[in-house]
């Protein structure tokens, strides 16, 4: 089994496609059935499974296979790195992976600071809730991600630190106090953000042994700001979740001042490509420094 191989199977699960997977490594379709056939049969065991219901998906030794392919590329990407450093070139390649927040708001000025600085890297990005982030890591799906705690399955590095604001109607009377406790928000209808504010929010009333009444979640903020310019409710949000308000919705500070974390994380530090660690450092000199 060759390194085209075993990149055809990776590119397969990443685009869920024959097709696609070849014509991103200019195969034609019947090319790619048949080098699939034959790593199979190299294998002895099924790895891809197609139906009409499901689709494309891998089988249970599939997926264990693939988490191994991926390790393969990885280690072989470090031996193009090594060589090209010796050489005196700056190439390599790196997966990011990162929820919606830190995609609009950090990962662009961290391309574009790393394009100038290393014109030779390559940059790929994936998008997806945090829990999607910290799966792609365990599978070996990207290289690194922005993801907020828990994440004790991971090597972090601190980020940065979010503030946490509530967010309401301006006709809503707590919009007269100039900050907010959580004991304020009691009785109060929530609508509460996915992707770790959920966990969060739970946590701080928890701290003072109250339950939030949670009328809606949302997996986006623009959804919650809708609802609160209709009077539906108020939520707990970040400062950096928000690029401007609406006509009618305003903030308050949430006191005392309470922060959500912000990480970047790799499965190992000590493992790290040239490529990968590039990116950590270009973040953390942009970054470290930009608590709100």
């Amino acid at each position: 089994m060759n390194k085209s191989q075993i990149e055809l199977i990776v590119r397969i699960s990443e685009t869920g496609s024959f097709t696609k997977a070849g014509e991103e490594l200019h195969m034609s379709q019947p090319a790619v059935s048949r080098t699939v056939a034959t790593i199979e049969s190299q294998l002895g065991t099924k790895l891809i499974e197609r139906d009409r219901r499901n689709g494309l998906f891998f089988t249970d030794v599939g997926e264990r296979v693939l988490v191994i392919f991926r390790k393969i590329l990885s280690e072989l990407q470090k031996v193009d790195e090594l060589v090209a450093a010796e050489q005196g070139l700056k190439i390599g390649k790196v997966h990011v992976g990162a929820y919606r927040t830190a995609c609009t708001r950090f990962i662009p000025k961290i391309i574009r600071t790393m394009e100038n600085q290393y014109p030779g890297l390559e940059i790929k990005i994936s998008e997806g809730s945090v829990d999607q982030v910290k799966e792609w890591l365990r599978s070996k799906c990207i290289d690194v991600g922005i993801i907020i705690p828990p994440d004790k399955d991971f090597d972090t590095v601190p980020l940065m630190k979010d503030q946490l604001i509530v967010l309401m109607h301006s006709s809503h009377p707590l919009y007269q106090k100039e900050t907010i406790g959580i004991p304020d928000l009691q009785g109060e209808d929530i609508l509460i953000g996915k992707g770790g504010y959920e966990v969060q929010v739970h946590a701080l009333f928890k701290e003072y042994n109250l339950t939030p009444k949670v009328r809606f979640e949302m997996d986006y903020i623009e959804t919650g700001l809708s609802m609160i310019q209709e009077g539906l409710g108020i939520t707990i949000t970040t400062k950096k979740n928000i690029w401007s308000l609406p006509d009618q919705v305003v903030f308050r500070e949430l006191k005392p001042d309470t922060f959500r974390d912000i990480n970047i994380a790799v499965l190992d530090i000590k493992d790290l490509s040239k490529a990968t660690d590039a990116f950590i450092q270009t973040a953390l000199t942009l970054f470290a420094n930009d608590d709100v």
